[in-house]
């Protein structure tokens, strides 16, 4: 299994693809030709179509976007944790562009590479690239997309996820802007069980060539299918002044069609992401 970082498609649209919500009170910087966006994402908890790592840890990861107007992004998040004598795990880029179809349509191609060898999460250090294509649509009251990501792993195998998600954009306060957006998520997606079984074979005498006996094999044969992988409830508060935004989101995830290895696969499972951005 591979990594789904939640916290991506929050940047994303909120550096493109609705600049406007970002950026209230000062026309200037809507109307500017490049804009530069830095911020600091804490993750308590990787996750990938519903599924948690082993290795529960959290990571740091500074970003820095650049945005332009004609809708064209780039954006470099290095991965940070606290564990061991070397916090670095690597880095990520990820160009894209947003398609702005209309005032309520948007959509978003993108494409991100990883150069992480050394990760203590395996669902990090198991990414190469994902490319994705974003469906948005967003109005006052009510915000959709439909996420379609195509994931390459360093094991030469790849993987689709399509990730459908509602939104209740909930404004709390003007000045400084809150706004509290309880979303429900689906995700469903490719994965790899290892099926077992048995083979009988003749064992036979290395002198006569004669059968004296029979042996039993154990096989396995690896089965990728195509399924449902969980229901998700996201409720993130984000606060904006002047060119600073903050946010925490906080997750609540029930796997589905878990391989079954151990029982907390199939347990409900919590996570959050705190983020504060500087837009300028």
């Amino acid at each position: 299994m591979k990594i789904k970082l939640h916290f991506i498609w929050w940047v994303i649209s909120l550096c493109t693809a609705l600049p406007a919500s970002a950026q209230q009170g000062h026309a200037k910087d809507s109307t500017a030709a490049v804009q530069f966006h830095v911020g600091i994402t804490y993750l308590s908890q990787f996750t990938y179509g519903g599924r948690r790592d082993s290795a529960s840890m959290a990571y740091l990861m500074p970003s820095l976007t650049i945005t332009s107007k004609p809708g064209f992004f780039l954006s470099a998040i290095p991965y940070l944790h606290e564990h061991g004598h070397q916090p670095w795990e690597g880095w990520s880029l990820t160009p894209g562009y947003v398609w702005r179809m209309s005032d309520h349509f948007s959509t978003v191609f993108s494409y991100t590479q990883y150069w992480v060898d050394t990760a203590h999460a395996s669902l990090l250090a198991s990414l190469q690239a994902i490319g994705d294509v974003n469906l948005m649509f967003h109005t006052k009251h009510i915000e959709a997309q439909l996420e379609n990501s195509y994931v390459w792993e360093r094991q030469q195998d790849h993987d689709w996820l399509q990730h459908v998600q509602i939104t209740f954009p909930i404004s709390l306060m003007h000045q400084p802007q809150i706004m509290w957006k309880p979303s429900l998520a689906v995700d469903a997606g490719t994965q790899t069980f290892y099926k077992t079984y048995y083979t009988h074979a003749i064992k036979q005498s290395a002198l006569l060539g004669l059968p004296i006996g029979q042996i039993t094999q154990k096989q396995q044969k690896a089965v990728k299918t195509y399924q449902l992988l969980s229901f998700e409830v996201q409720l993130p508060f984000t606060c904006s002044y002047a060119h600073w935004q903050a946010s925490v989101t906080p997750y609540f995830i029930l796997p589905m069609n878990t391989p079954g290895f151990t029982k907390n696969e199939s347990n409900p499972f919590f996570f959050f992401t705190a983020q504060i951005m500087y837009h300028f």
